[in-house]
């Protein structure tokens, strides 16, 4: 049954990187592609929570607003840098903001830190090098790292939100915690639609954004069901490892990337770091 979630988040996780991508290739707007993402994954949870009640919980509000801020910020940044750069590259890189919730898992969670664990660290830092060394050009720029990195840092801090919540209430409030997440997503974005007077033309249904929004829901609510009996030392290097093979395969099939010979080698090295902070 973990196997099978692990393997349903993933699928979701890189689909909705993979509409990503295809929009963000194709000159679309982040905006309308946000919009109908957390438009369309508030939907869903509504309509999940009316069926199965909803229950007005303050803390996983906060939480949750905490998380879907997060969110919004690095959906922006991977978007923008989805449309930069290769997706297999961006994609790894900001599947490396797992470093950030098991640092915290370390630190502040008590979770215990492995000799195998600090390899991986090692391994993790000398992958983030070789994929990210190389001169700066028109395919790789000076923009697409920022953005880039941004997501990295933006998503890392997010997962401590989702950790955070089901270790305070175990199994408890996960229908709230994304109804709220989702909501100041899509509140924050149409915030910067009325700024920018652009809200007539981003208003629209849009069918990767809809799917998108759809398959990123239901993977962050799977790992709100993992997060509540998973450490996060191993959730999040076991669900960034499998997205990192998935997108990269996605890449090469779909958008026909390629990887130069030392980013091969870093790639290889992220999922070896990845594999090594799995083992105890």
């Amino acid at each position: 049954m973990i196997a099978l979630l692990y393997l349903l988040n993933v699928a979701g996780s890189a689909g909705q990187s993979t509409c990503s991508k295809y929009f963000a290739s194709r000159g679309g707007s982040v905006n309308l592609y946000n919009i109908n993402k957390a438009g369309v994954a508030l939907l869903v949870f509504l309509i999940v929570g009316l069926f199965r009640g909803i229950s007005f919980h303050v803390p996983t509000i906060l939480l949750g607003f905490g998380y879907g801020a997060f969110i919004y910020v690095g959906s922006f940044a991977g978007f923008t840098a989805l449309g930069l750069g290769p997706m297999a590259l961006t994609s790894m890189i900001a599947s490396f903001s797992l470093v950030i919730p098991f640092a915290v898992g370390v630190t502040v969670w008590g979770e215990t830190l492995s000799v195998w664990g600090i390899l991986g660290i090692i391994l993790l830092v000398c992958s983030i090098v070789l994929l990210n060394f190389k001169k700066i050009d028109d395919r790789l720029s000076l923009k697409w790292t920022f953005f880039t990195f941004l997501t990295f840092f933006v998503t890392g801090v997010a997962s401590v939100f989702q950790k955070q919540h089901q270790m305070n209430y175990p199994g408890l409030y996960r229908t709230e915690f994304m109804i709220a997440s989702m909501l100041c997503m899509l509140v924050l974005q149409l915030i910067v639609v009325l700024v920018k007077g652009t809200f007539r033309t981003e208003i629209r249904f849009c069918v990767p954004g809809s799917l998108g929004g759809f398959l990123e829901g239901a993977a962050t609510y799977i790992v709100l069901y993992l997060a509540a009996s998973q450490n996060a030392s191993v959730l999040f290097p076991v669900v960034s490892v499998a997205k990192i093979i998935a997108v990269w395969c996605i890449g090469r099939m779909a958008f026909k990337e390629q990887l130069r010979a030392w980013q091969t080698v870093g790639l290889v090295a992220g999922i070896a770091a990845i594999a090594l902070l799995n083992l105890k």
